[in-house]
């Protein structure tokens, strides 16, 4: 088999793991799976367990960068009703099946909440590092595989105030480039309405529709040898 082809086992060395794109298509998959998190049904199709959450997505003051221990971190996150994802991190901790037990990696669990801030002299990540399946990423530093981990879009975010609004800086807006990013916009969406049922339902489209046929049913004679 030649370098770089598909081939049976994947545990081999010379194996093509990492393909590379281009810096385009990347800050676009960011954008994309940034946008996803802000919408309350993709992050409960991913299995995140945000029912009792006011609001996605979920900011919270900068009074976060004060916490400095775990045990105040677990009661921020009980107050704001997020601390159910945690659990369920908890309850979903196995044992690997396979040789990836003899590989320093003999337990796997679901993914919690990620927590993105923007200081960098803080303690904050001293505090939550510790909680299972919670995370942390700088928002000048936003980490696709922590955005959409395994490829699913959807991931319950913690931002802080000061984060969320940096992003406009960091990514643009629509009639705004970036200014850390040269030349860089937000993408447009291709359908401005994403209520497809509506738009299937509305006038302009059923008036040049054909009517709908009457069901043709066929009967099967077997045939007589």
């Amino acid at each position: 088999m030649t370098r770089g082809g598909r081939m049976f086992a994947p545990n081999k060395i010379w194996r093509r793991w990492h393909r590379k794109i281009s810096k385009g298509q990347r800050r676009y998959a960011t954008c994309s799976a940034l946008a996803a998190t802000s919408v309350p049904s993709l992050v409960l199709a991913r299995g995140h367990r945000i029912e009792q959450v006011t609001e996605i997505p979920l900011v919270v003051g900068n009074d976060i960068y004060d916490i400095s221990k775990t045990k105040d971190a677990v009661e921020f996150l009980k107050k704001i009703e997020a601390y159910d994802d945690v659990e369920k991190v908890k309850d979903s901790k196995k044992l690997r099946r396979g040789k990836g037990k003899a590989r320093n990696r003999r337990h796997t669990q679901r993914k919690g909440p990620l927590i993105v801030y923007l200081r960098e002299d803080t303690k904050l990540v001293f505090a939550f590092r510790n909680i299972p399946g919670v995370e942390l990423c700088n928002v000048n530093r936003l980490n696709l595989l922590q955005l959409a981990p395994g490829g699913h879009l959807g991931r319950f975010i913690i931002w802080t105030e000061d984060a969320f609004l940096s992003l406009d800086n960091i990514f643009g807006t629509f009639n705004k480039e970036s200014t850390q990013k040269a030349g860089w916009k937000l993408p447009q969406p291709v359908i401005k309405n994403a209520d497809l049922s509506r738009l299937i339902n509305s006038e302009e489209i059923q008036s040049v529709l054909r009517p709908r046929q009457p069901s043709r049913k066929f009967q099967v004679r077997k045939k007589i040898l």
